[in-house]
């Protein structure tokens, strides 16, 4: 990819975990978000939004070279073309996009990709730039910003590609349907996955006869979870050695999962974080330090205790162990399931998409499909940093590293059957920000967990009514409704006055 530039890792919650770590620790990106503040909604548009399928193609016959044959269906062969690709991640993920470039020119000798990694992308600017029709024809997208960019008609839809390519729903069904619009609209490919795990020091849990599960189906539950933790403290001389736990602040987010059957009421008008065993389990998780004395509490994602053993288990992502000492022999577990639930994951994916002013949709959608082709999925999995959403590649080498920790990758394999599947509706975004740090807000007494979760009601609400949302919306293609000014000219228009 000749225009991929080396840009250093550096997005913001990635500055603050720098400044902490020292020692140079850094995790790949950042998937908290910190404070109370409403993101900004996505604005109404001036004009009724409707945007663009994405051009289905005549397909051509599959493409003699194994490694291409799936990724051609639906890309015909066409005057050369130039199309700009745009994520953003750690060096190594930069290095698996080479990889992928030289593998995909030789399927598509017609597009040239003109990449760049750019960690100063945040979801705003991004916003900016499509609502400009400006922006790049392939791009990466927080999975929190789906629907909002479905809803605006920023991003083409990719239905018709996706229903004419049995060989990508068979071999990767989660890609199209991991992350979908409020009407399942499907607008993005999900490539790989981050969850949620609790990493441990195998050797510390051995010291202390401590076994860890390795189904999600029979994880520990919280007590088993708690009294493992407290047997792996040491303290001595008024003083803490080692704790048992340290963890991110977004594990609020399978903890809040666990607490209720859904995010909003029957009619879908208002959001219920505020139920009772949530608050039970949000204010059981802030005693964990202050009450039980076995967790060291971290700012946003910082794997230096852990990786200097003065933590036995750490909760987080597991693209972070790329960070963890080589001398550490670490391993994986599913997170504690509370009181007779199973145990849930969250699930973070690697999401692309092609912007709907993309001036290039048949190239565009050629590199995004080949990012899901057995060569591409092979070259993210070498990178260790996610799960390759193409099952065969679970099976692969490529995955199953036995020189590369975790040595056993069961509960990763397992964990993305497990994953909680975050809301599709207008509040969605601000559900993401106000349930990333409610831990560190509670214990730091700044608000109670019933008051912390009912202001977190208050504001996801806000934005259901702000877009008139209910379960009797017309969610397929659902729109933000013109403003009654804009109604009125587009009338006045069609009379032509």
């Amino acid at each position: 990819m000749s225009a991929i530039s080396p840009t250093p890792l550096s997005r913001r919650a990635l500055l603050r975990a720098g400044l902490l770590a020292g020692s140079g620790l850094l995790a790949a990106c950042s998937l908290d978000r910190v404070g109370t503040e409403l993101p900004p909604v996505t604005l109404p548009p001036v004009e009724v939004v409707q945007p663009p399928p994405l051009p289905t193609a005549t397909p051509e016959p599959p493409a003699s070279q194994p490694t291409a044959a799936s990724a051609g269906v639906g890309a015909p062969r066409s005057p050369a073309a130039t199309i700009q690709f745009e994520t953003w991640g750690p060096r190594v993920l930069l290095n698996a996009f080479r990889e992928i470039d030289r593998e995909f020119r030789r399927a598509f000798p017609w597009v040239t990709v003109q990449a760049r990694l750019d960690n100063a992308q945040t979801s705003d600017r991004l916003r900016t730039r499509l609502r400009n029709g400006e922006g790049p024809d392939v791009t990466r997208i927080e999975p929190e910003d789906v629907f909002d960019f479905t809803a605006a008609g920023f991003l083409h839809g990719l239905g018709a590609r996706v229903d004419g390519d049995p060989e990508l729903r068979e071999a990767a069904p989660g890609a199209p349907a991991a992350r979908t619009g409020g009407g399942g609209e499907l607008s993005t490919l999900s490539i790989g996955a981050t969850h949620q795990c609790v990493l441990y020091n195998a050797q510390h849990l051995e010291s202390v006869g401590v076994t860890a599960p390795l189904s999600w189906s029979s994880a520990w539950t919280v007590a088993e979870f708690e009294e493992a933790a407290q047997r792996l403290v040491i303290a001595g001389n008024r003083r803490v050695e080692r704790f048992g736990l340290t963890a991110i602040p977004a594990y609020a987010r399978p903890v809040l999962a666990g607490g209720g059957d859904g995010w909003l009421d029957a009619e879908q008008r208002a959001s219920t974080l505020a139920t009772p065993p949530r608050r039970q389990r949000l204010h059981r998780l802030t005693g964990w330090q202050t009450g039980l004395a076995i967790e060291l509490p971290i700012a946003y994602r910082f794997v230096a205790p852990f990786s200097g053993g003065l933590a036995s288990m750490h909760i987080d992502h597991t693209d972070v162990g790329r960070w963890v000492r080589a001398s550490v022999p670490w391993a994986v577990a599913p997170l504690p399931a509370w009181e007779g639930r199973e145990s849930v994951t969250e699930a973070h994916e690697l999401c692309v998409t092609v912007p709907a002013r993309s001036p290039q949709p048949d190239a565009a959608w050629a590199f995004a499909r080949f990012l899901l082709d057995a060569p591409a999925q092979r070259a993210l999995a070498r990178t260790n940093l996610l799960t390759p959403t193409r099952l065969e590649t679970l099976d692969d080498p490529a995955f199953l590293d036995p020189n590369q920790p975790p040595f056993n990758r069961a509960p990763l394999i397992q964990a993305a059957a497990h994953a909680l599947r975050s809301p599709a509706h207008p509040g969605a975004k601000a559900w993401h920000v106000l349930t990333g740090d409610p831990i560190a807000v509670v214990r730091q007494g700044d608000r109670e967990a019933g008051a912390y979760l009912a202001g977190a009601d208050a504001l996801i609400t806000r934005q259901l009514r702000l877009r008139d949302w209910s379960a009797a919306s017309d969610r397929p293609g659902y729109r933000q409704p013109l403003p009654y000014g804009n109604r009125l000219l587009a009338d006045l228009a069609q009379r032509g006055l």
